[in-house]
């Protein structure tokens, strides 16, 4: 028995379904693929599989990872070949290799925001520049306290490592890196509908593009 990391990309309408869907999307399409995976024993055995870091509904990533355990020396491109194969659209396996790091070990996350169909593009871009130059912006956050569920109030700036900002054509673009994992996690939706606030009519789109440890390294 062997453990693989499967690396995939998840994009398009795909995006809106759940964590707990395509957990479900990826057993079945692991079944249909035919590998030699391992099964957890006991009353009601189940492959065993692990994702490093869920991701947010509504977001595509170019970054998702599952651990899956299999039984035989199967070769990883034979794997990759058999899950590519099994996959809905909109899911497309990237590699398959020994993993490297626990995902405990993530601590950040690279982003791309796109915002389209602003009312100003132009003014929407100058707008946004200084509003992610403050000293601070304070927003709300669902947090806990103990077993509560509490609202609390974040600076988003404070957790912002980098960002850019670039206007292509009418569209503006926004890459930055956030806190993400087990201790801290900060959610981009959180400054994008800050960002929105700014023009009418815009709308945006968020692709996870790299996770990486506290070193800045990637997870792999």
């Amino acid at each position: 028995m062997r453990t693989l990391r499967v690396f995939f990309e998840k994009r398009g309408n795909i995006r809106y379904i759940s964590h707990l869907d395509l957990m479900r999307t990826m057993t079945r399409a692991i079944r249909r693929s035919g590998i030699p995976l391992w099964y957890t024993e006991g009353f009601n055995p189940h492959p065993y599989m692990t994702f490093a870091l869920p991701l947010s509904l509504g977001m595509e990533s170019l970054c998702e990872s599952m651990d899956i355990r299999i039984e035989d020396d199967t070769p990883e491109a034979d794997i990759l070949a058999a899950l590519q194969s099994a996959m809905p659209q909109g899911i497309e396996i990237t590699a398959v290799k020994p993993p490297v790091l626990d995902p405990k070990f993530i601590a950040f996350a690279a982003f791309d925001c796109v915002f389209e169909d602003a009312a100003d593009p132009d003014a929407f871009c100058v707008k946004a520049d200084e509003l992610l130059h403050r000293d601070s912006l304070i927003v709300q956050k669902l947090g806990k306290k103990g077993h509560k569920k509490v609202m609390k109030d974040v600076d988003l700036l404070e957790h912002l490592q980098s960002f850019s900002l670039q206007k292509e054509g009418d569209a503006l673009r926004l890459r930055l890196v956030l806190p993400a994992g087990s201790t801290t996690n900060v959610n981009p939706a959180l400054l994008c509908d800050e960002l929105l606030k700014l023009t009418d009519g815009a709308v945006y789109r968020i692709t996870r593009t790299a996770l990486y440890t506290k070193d800045m390294e990637p997870f792999a």
